[in-house]
């Protein structure tokens, strides 16, 4: 038994120091870096055409991690190919990644190959900015594109990092993605004209799929001669209707109605919409119904206006008072 305990003892102390010598931790002295992974090269320039390679090297000034920061579980997630062929395929290599689609890379086709913020080194600092390289394996590229802005409606304000596809009408199969940048921006292309469907969707778990309670936002777009701008509203969609949550009195002749979910942005706010009835059972004329946002917005700006008139008239009077304080009456200029 003794000999047993003895033999379990080495092959356990023998498979923590063959970790200890495995591990991608951080070497030893001098201060720790805190500055994100620099990338020093791509195999590939931007702008390039008749391009020839089987992947799209991203080189770096030190060892990476092979799992991003957020919620991407691999490193396929912070990589864009557009058009979509297949599954993006990243190899890890240390300081080396390698991107590409799942099926290679199709002739006489433009790419864009975009790297999402999240990459991250061993030490966890972390990359928070956007890189693009595009090249053509053939001898141009398309001429147009679909760019514009995702807005998260709800929350009202841009959809940061909303991921972003159009997807061609004439083939379903040739999918363009991009990402929107900080401002909601985002820029899908090169492609060439046609009619496309794009989609907008604010992915909480980045695996590029509409799931539930997830808001998103869809669009048909028809490119002839120029490229085309959208403004997408990302919204929670089901099967059930909103429902009033609370109803608030602003004034004597003013409510406010707050529903359990987001509204269609595109939904035409008409009286006839909105019903109040008295206790009597008599209807009550409703004049004009208006977004909640719209209404603070105009709210803010009478009561700066009417505060700029009153300094105004403060101001005037004042200099009236002086001036005839002093014997002088006032002088417009």
């Amino acid at each position: 038994m003794r000999r047993l305990i003895r033999a379990v003892g080495l092959i356990v102390a023998g498979a923590a120091a063959v970790a200890a010598c495995a591990s991608a931790g951080a070497p030893p002295g001098g201060p720790p870096r805190k500055l994100p992974p620099e990338i020093t090269s791509i195999s590939v320039d931007s702008g390039q055409t008749n391009v020839k390679l089987k992947s799209v090297e991203f080189k770096f000034d030190e060892v990476v991690s092979d799992r991003p920061a957020g919620a991407a579980t691999g490193l396929d997630q912070i990589f864009l190919i557009s058009p979509r062929n297949g599954a993006a395929v990243v190899s890890w290599h240390r300081t080396r990644v390698d991107v590409r689609p799942k099926n290679g890379f199709k002739d006489n086709t433009a790419y864009r190959i975009t790297m999402l913020p999240g990459l991250v080194d061993l030490r966890g600092n972390q990359r928070k900015d956007t890189r693009t390289v595009l090249f053509s394996t053939g001898p141009t590229f398309p001429p147009y594109s679909i760019h514009g802005q995702v807005f998260d409606w709800a929350a009202e304000k841009p959809a940061i990092a909303a991921y972003v596809e159009a997807v061609s009408v004439a083939d379903t199969n040739v999918v363009y993605v991009t990402a929107a940048d900080t401002l909601g921006l985002f820029d899908a292309g090169p492609l060439p004209a046609g009619a496309y469907i794009v989609h907008a969707l604010i992915d909480k778990n980045d695996n590029r799929a509409l799931d539930r309670g997830e808001k998103w936002d869809t669009t048909s777009v028809t490119i002839t001669t120029v490229s085309q701008a959208v403004e997408l509203d990302a919204i929670e969609r089901d099967s059930t209707p909103p429902l009033i949550d609370n109803i608030g009195v602003i004034d004597s002749t003013t409510l406010r109605l707050v529903f359990d979910k987001a509204l269609d942005p595109l939904t035409a706010l008409l009286p006839g919409l909105v019903r109040i009835i008295r206790p009597d059972s008599s209807a009550l004329r409703v004049t004009s119904i208006a977004w909640g946002a719209d209404y603070d917005r105009a709210l803010t700006d009478s009561v700066r206006r009417a505060d700029s008139t009153r300094r105004a008239d403060a101001t005037r009077a004042g200099a009236a008072g002086a001036a005839g304080a002093a014997g002088a009456a006032p002088v417009a200029a």
